[in-house]
């Protein structure tokens, strides 16, 4: 499969899904083609097929291309007959394969029954995450908000990704976007994602609540959850998430299932 890789918005870092399609490229499994486009987007087969769409909104900057023919969304969804739901990624893949790597920990490992590591860059962020006292309920809790002056994560994202892996439940709430790399990482790692209403698990491959994570409407449901949940149940329902990780998230599979929903989208003149 041929990628057409457009410019990075002056936003983007590189990492995310820019890191993931590189390290497709360095396993062999497609071909990347540069500098033959001139907008800010992925495209699968030729430029104008198919949209493989990498940000969080298309509400906003940088909305949609003008012609597409067919796209895959891993952000906010589409409802336009063209597309289709996609995979999401960590933060940094690269970083959360090599900590997977290193072995997945058992439920007595992991002394860290709950877990939140994230910061507040915008104020979509700050709605989205004030709205309940979840600190209070969350094991290990740490939330810096640049708006107060708090520029700096209080762990490097190695630190963060060892955090995890010692970790049995992971609260999710929505950023930016719907999305989060955050409940990537979590079932990575084998964290059961607890996520709050505004978080859309919408993915191609689908994710079965109950089975593959749990929704908290407040933070007395979170701790719930989390004190209720028996050993036998949470490891029933790690498995499911590293499962399902392997097929849609990890280096291979996240290709293998983004060239199957390329092969199967219908075409549309």
């Amino acid at each position: 499969m041929k990628l057409y890789i457009g410019q990075q918005t002056p936003e983007h870092k590189g990492d995310t899904s820019r890191e993931l399609i590189n390290m497709w490229e360095e396993s062999g499994y497609c071909e990347i083609i540069k500098n033959e486009v001139e907008d800010v987007f992925i495209w699968a087969n030729s430029p104008n097929d198919v949209l493989l769409y990498e940000y969080d909104r298309f509400d906003v900057y940088p909305h949609l291309p003008k012609v597409w023919n067919r796209g895959l969304f891993g952000g906010m969804q589409s409802q336009d007959k063209r597309s289709s739901a996609w995979i999401y990624w960590a933060r940094h893949p690269r970083k959360l394969e090599k900590e997977i790597e290193k072995g997945l920990k058992t439920y007595d490992d992991r002394d860290v029954e709950s877990v939140f590591l994230g910061r507040i860059e915008n104020h979509v962020q700050f709605v989205n995450r004030t709205k309940e006292d979840w600190e209070s309920h969350v094991d290990l809790f740490s939330m810096p908000n640049v708006a107060e002056g708090v520029f700096k994560y209080p762990y490097t994202q190695d630190e963060y990704l060892e955090i995890l892996s010692y970790s049995k439940f992971g609260l999710s709430m929505a950023g930016y976007g719907p999305k989060c790399n955050r409940e990537i990482e979590y079932m990575g790692l084998g964290v059961v994602p607890i996520v709050t209403p505004e978080v859309d698990m919408t993915y191609y491959d689908p994710l079965e609540e109950g089975v593959h994570y749990f929704r908290a409407k407040n933070p007395i449901e979170f701790q719930s959850i989390v004190d209720q949940t028996s050993e036998e149940r949470w490891g029933k329902m790690s498995k499911s998430c590293v499962d399902w990780y392997e097929r849609n998230c990890s280096r291979e599979g996240s290709f293998r299932t983004t060239e199957r929903i390329v092969s199967q989208l219908p075409r549309h003149k």
